[in-house]
Order: structure tokens, then C-alpha cells, then sequence
């Protein structure tokens, strides 16, 4: 039998059609603000590598979902969790890529879940009902729909005045239903740096599940506690966390959607799945090898040299940001990271916002600024400019 060719020769109708539909993509992709443009100042995202695209091209048809048919896709996201483990000071990490964050939570507590079930199984004991988690007042919102998912109860542990989680509060909140405390790494809202240690001394003691969340951080601190900013440490080299979850489509430089996440130890949450041959991990089904490669290529163009001048710029960008702020006489707090919050009137930020700058506000109502790599030192400029102008034109600060 012949196996017609799948390039075949377009009639002039497809052709016009093609064209059509593809002008029409471009002027809806005229209404995104684009990264370059230098307006995006409170996204965690940033523009990939240019060699991260071109990886996911070559990999546009693999499956990570289906380990038969794509063995290269697979083998590539080994040495990116193996280099990964290196970097957190893990030697034989378990784990795998992600869409992200929200995704790397979410199968986190399914293990926290599965190690609890299985200790209580081996026990005797029944199933508690409800299961609950600790999470910190500032952690993602992916955990308030783990509650929702997974019908687990959440905990929030009040934090301190450095927006960092209050040990103690963790301590009161953990129960004979507790399955896992979670820690952040680099929080969302103010780039804080939770108390890893500490909650890992706290976990042990109660042989409770310990789960850190740095989506962001990941790839920030390793290198900044490099270039000597006074930071805590976060990873496997402190004895009781389980688990890491990192984005490579954030600090990483990767495509997007790209996340990971590492186990010091081997999941237990995985399902059989017959047709696939063999058990599956994965909460999507169908995950595509090109987030994979893009994260193979940007950890090897990249290496640890290139990823500490990534970050320097955007920590020394951010102290430019800070200090031009504080000579308008504005209040900010003190960044742990490139995140960058200040207090500022209402109206200030309300025309910030109308004049295309893309801010955002905490939940206490700071200005939060996330300093990544495609702003520049000209953008921050620009805004403090704007911001100045715009106090010269209303009442005094």
C-alpha cells in the first residue's frame, strides 16, 4: 500500500485561505503587550531564549506522556532533572517536567497524600478525614484549588513582618491530620524566602510531609547566594524537604508552559496505564517533549556562568529601581530577590496603569515590580520618569 505524502501541493484556494487566517492570528497577537516592549513590569514570565524556541520546534511532535514513542524526549528530561539535582545538591533526584507551578503543587500534595496512606495502611490506622495541608498566608493561589481539587483542607500559617511564614503559627496549626507543610521560596507577592530550615526541624519532628514551593525562586537564589546576597537556603541539601518545585519558563529563560519538579525520593502517586505500557506520573496525559527540550537547551547554552549575569543584572536592576524610588521620597520595602514592592497613592498608580505600564498590587496593597530579564535599565527609567512627572502633577506625595 502507498502511503500518500503528507506535503502535498496546496490549491490556490488553501493557499488564500492560509494567508487569511494567519493575518487574522497576527492582528489578535497585535493586542498582547509584548515583553520587548519593556510595559511588562509585574509578570514572573520572560522571553525565552531564542535557542529554547528552536528546541521546541524539533521536539513538536513528542509525547512525554508516551515513553514508547518518544525515548529522545524522555532521555532529555533525565539530564534536566539530573542537572537540576545538582543544582539544588540532590545526586539522585526523582522528577520530571512540568506545565508549571500550579501542576507541580498540585502532584505534590497527591504524594504527600499517597506516602500518608501508605505509612497509615502499614500501621492499622484509618484514613483521617479531613486531610489537611499548612501553607503560608502568602502562598500561591494553586493551593487554594488544591483545595477545591483534592477536597483537602488549608491551613494558612500567618507570616511575619518580613512576609516570611511564623514558625510558631505552623507549629500550632499541625494536627494528627496534617499530611504535608509547604514553604516558599521566593513568594509571589514579595519574593520573601521562608524559613526552610526551620520548618524542615518541624516536619521531622512530627514526621510530616515537606514540600517547598519555588516556583521562582529556583532559579534565582542558587545564583545570588553565589554572588554573595545575604539569602536563605531553600533545597535538598537541608535534611527533611521532599520535594522541590522550580519554573523553568520564569528565571529559567524557557518556553512557556515549563515547570519541574524534583523528589528526594521515588513518587508513589503514579497510576497504571496498559496501552502506555507501564505506569504513568504525570497529571497530564499528554505533555509535549518541547518544553523538555526547550529546558535542555537552556541549561546547557546557558550554564551556571550564564545564569549568575542573568541574575545579576536583574538583582542590580532592581537596586537601581529601589534607590531611584527612595530619591522621590517613596517608601519601598527591602528586596530579598527582583521583586520589588513600595507603597504609592492611588490615583499614581491608577495613571501608571492608564499610560500602558503593566503593575500589579499585593494583597496588602504594595506596588509590586518584578525586575526580569527583558527590563532593562532604559525601561526603569522611563518609569521612574513617568512616576516623577505624574507626582509633580498632582497634590504632594
Amino acid at each position: 500500500m502507498k502511503i500518500q505524502n503528507d506535503k502535498q501541493t496546496k490549491t490556490k484556494q488553501e493557499e488564500t485561505k492560509e494567508k487569511e487566517i494567519l493575518t487574522e492570528l497576527r492582528n489578535f497577537h497585535k493586542k498582547d503587550v509584548s515583553f520587548s516592549s519593556g510595559k511588562i513590569l509585574s509578570s514572573m514570565c520572560t522571553k525565552p531564549l531564542k535557542i529554547a524556541e528552536e528546541a521546541r520546534k524539533i521536539f513538536k511532535e513528542t509525547n512525554l506522556g508516551d515513553k514508547r514513542i518518544s525515548e529522545g524526549a524522555i532521555e532529555i528530561e533525565k539530564v534536566c532533572i539530573r542537572w537540576v539535582g545538582d543544582l539544588l545538591n540532590l545526586n539522585q533526584p526523582y522528577g520530571f517536567i512540568t506545565s508549571g507551578g500550579t501542576e507541580s503543587n498540585i502532584l505534590t500534595i497527591m504524594e504527600a497524600r499517597a506516602r500518608k496512606r501508605e505509612a497509615m495502611k502499614e500501621s492499622g490506622e484509618k484514613e483521617m478525614v479531613p486531610e489537611e495541608i499548612i501553607v503560608p498566608e502568602t502562598s500561591h493561589f494553586s493551593f487554594d484549588k488544591i483545595s477545591f481539587l483534592m477536597d483537602i483542607k488549608v491551613k494558612k500559617a500567618s507570616v511575619d513582618k518580613n512576609f516570611c511564614v511564623d514558625l510558631n503559627s505552623v507549629k500550632n496549626l499541625i494536627n494528627k491530620n496534617t499530611i504535608a507543610v509547604v514553604g516558599v521560596a521566593g513568594t509571589t507577592e514579595y519574593g520573601s524566602i521562608d524559613d526552610i530550615e526551620g520548618l524542615a526541624q518541624i516536619c521531622m519532628v512530627n514526621k510530616i510531609y515537606l514540600h517547598v514551593d519555588a516556583a521562582f525562586g529556583g532559579f534565582v537564589i542558587p545564583f545570588i547566594r553565589k554572588l554573595n546576597y545575604n539569602v536563605r537556603n531553600f533545597d535538598f541539601g537541608i535534611k527533611g524537604v521532599d520535594s522541590i518545585a522550580l519554573d523553568p519558563h520564569k528565571m529559567g529563560m524557557n518556553i512557556i508552559p515549563s515547570g519541574m519538579l524534583l523528589f528526594r525520593k521515588e513518587p508513589k502517586f503514579s497510576v497504571n496505564a496498559s496501552y502506555l505500557q507501564g505506569k504513568h506520573e504525570r497529571l497530564l496525559g499528554t505533555f509535549s517533549g518541547g518544553s523538555a527540550a526547550g529546558c535542555y537547551a537552556c541549561l546547557k547554552f546557558l550554564g551556571e556562568d550564564g545564569y549568575i549575569k542573568i541574575v545579576k543584572e536583574c538583582m542590580e536592576n532592581t537596586k537601581y529601581l529601589a534607590e531611584g524610588l527612595k530619591n522621590l521620597g517613596i517608601e519601598i520595602l527591602n528586596p530579598t530577590m527582583n521583586i520589588l514592592n513600595f507603597n504609592i497613592r492611588k490615583e499614581i498608580y491608577n495613571k501608571l496603569v492608564e499610560t500602558g505600564w503593566i503593575i500589579s498590587k499585593t494583597s496588602k496593597g504594595y506596588a509590586r515590580i518584578v525586575i526580569m530579564p527583558h527590563t532593562k535599565r532604559t525601561h526603569i527609567k522611563k518609569f521612574l520618569n513617568d512616576i516623577k512627572q505624574l507626582m509633580k502633577n498632582t497634590e504632594k506625595y
